[in-house]
C-alpha cells in the first residue's frame, strides 16, 4: 500500500528514526553540561598513552591512612636509588675506582651495623653527636673530642674487620653525607676565616704560613673570599689536591665514594628527610631529627660570594672540585657554568 506514492512502512521508518534522533539530541541537551557531548566508545582508544610515568600503588582499606607520607617514603627510596646509580656510572666512565683514600672521616655503629662517611662541614658535628647517643655517650662530650672519636670512628670500632666492611664483604649498611662544593667552600670561609673578619688562633697561622710561602704580606690578619679561593686553589695546585686541609679536601677523596659501595648518598640539602629514611630503615631509636650544631654556616645563599670572582679563578676551582660535581650530580650554578665556557662577562 501507498500514500500519496511513498510506500507505508518507509514513511513509518523515517517516523521511527525522526523520532530516536530526536530522543538523542534531547538527551545529549540534558546532560550536555554533566558529561559533555555524547562520544563514541571507539573515541577513547585514540588518547595517547603517558610515558615514563611514576606509578604509585593504591593503598589497601587495611593500610595506614598517611598516605603523604607512605608518598613521600616512595619519594625518598627513589631519590637514593638514583644517587646511587648515578655514582656507579660516573665512576665507571671516570675510571676512579680502586684504592680507599682514606678513612678517618667514616664512623661505625656495630648495634646497627652502620657505615657513615660524613666529612668537615656537611652537617658532621651533628651526625657524630647522633652516633655519639647510640652509644651512651653523654651530651657534655665534644664530638670532636679523641674520646669520642675512640667511640665512633671505623678503625677503632671494627679494628680487624675494617677492611671487610670497606670492600663490602662484610653486611653493613654504608651512606656518606655530600654538600655542593661551592656551598661547603663557604662555608669552610665563614667558619675558620670568620667571614673576613680577623683571624686568630690555628687558621691564623695556617693563613700565615701561606702568606709567608707566596712572599705575602703577613701583618693583615683578614683575608677576602677571592684571597681565600686563591689559597686554596695555590695548595691543591701546587702540593696535590689530598693536601689541603680536611675542611676544604674534596668529598671525593675523604669518602672514596668510587671504591666503597654506598647504598645511602646524604645530601645537606635534604639531610634531615634522607637520615629520617635510614632511621626507619635501620629502625633506629632515640635520634633526634631536629639536632642541628653549627647552624650559623647557614644564614645566607652561598652563590653571592662568587658573584665577582674571576672565571680564571672559577675554572681553577671548578677543576680541582670536579669530581665531587659529578659523582654527586650537584647542578652548576649558571655563573660557574658561563665562567667555564668563558660566557660571563
Amino acid at each position: 500500500m501507498t500514500h500519496n506514492g511513498v510506500p507505508r512502512y518507509l514513511k513509518a521508518s523515517a517516523i521511527v528514526g525522526a523520532a530516536f534522533a530526536l530522543f538523542l539530541l534531547l538527551l545529549n541537551h540534558d546532560l550536555g553540561s554533566y558529561v559533555g557531548p555524547l562520544m563514541p566508545k571507539k573515541a577513547l582508544l585514540l588518547l595517547p598513552k603517558i610515558q615514563n610515568a611514576h606509578t604509585y600503588t593504591v593503598p589497601s582499606p587495611s593500610a595506614s591512612p598517611s598516605t603523604p607520607a607512605s608518598f613521600e617514603e616512595e619519594g625518598v627510596a627513589r631519590r637514593f636509588q638514583e644517587r646511587e646509580e648515578f655514582k656507579k656510572e660516573m665512576c665507571r666512565e671516570m675510571n676512579t675506582s680502586g684504592k680507599i683514600l682514606t678513612n678517618y672521616f667514616m664512623y661505625y655503629n656495630k648495634e646497627y651495623k652502620l657505615l657513615l662517611c660524613a666529612p668537615p662541614k656537611t652537617g658532621c658535628s651533628s651526625l657524630k653527636r647522633h652516633l655519639l647517643r647510640l652509644v651512651g655517650f653523654p651530651e657534655n662530650i665534644n664530638v670532636h673530642s679523641d674520646q669520642a672519636r675512640r667511640a665512633i670512628a671505623v678503625r677503632q670500632v671494627l679494628g680487624d674487620d675494617l677492611q671487610e666492611v670497606l670492600q663490602s664483604t662484610f653486611p653493613s649498611t654504608r651512606a656518606m653525607v655530600a654538600r655542593d662544593p661551592l656551598d661547603r667552600i663557604v662555608s669552610g670561609y665563614k667558619d675558620k676565616f670568620r667571614n673576613g673578619d680577623q683571624v686568630t688562633g690555628m687558621w691564623a697561622n695556617y693563613m700565615t704560613r701561606y702568606r709567608m710561602r707566596r712572599g705575602f704580606n703577613t701583618s693583615n690578619m683578614t683575608i677576602t673570599f677571592d684571597q681565600y679561593l686563591e689559597m686554596i686553589a695555590n695548595i691543591m695546585e701546587t702540593y696535590g689536591r689530598n693536601s689541603i686541609d680536611r675542611h676544604f679536601r674534596a668529598t671525593s677523596l675523604l669518602c672514596s665514594p668510587c671504591s666503597v659501595d654506598y647504598e645511602y648518598i646524604l645530601h645537606t640539602d635534604t639531610l634531615t628527610q634522607d637520615l629520617q629514611y635510614i632511621v626507619e630503615q635501620l629502625n633506629i631509636t632515640d635520634i633526634d631529627l631536629g639536632l642541628r650544631l653549627n647552624n650559623r654556616t647557614r644564614t645566607s645563599s652561598y652563590e653571592n660570594y662568587y658573584r665577582t670572582i674571576p672565571d680564571s679563578l672559577m675554572r681553577r676551582i671548578y677543576a680541582l672540585y670536579k669530581d665531587d660535581f659529578l659523582i654527586s650530580n650537584f647542578t652548576l650554578p649558571p655563573f660557574l657554568r658561563d665562567a667555564i665556557q668563558g660566557d660571563r662577562e
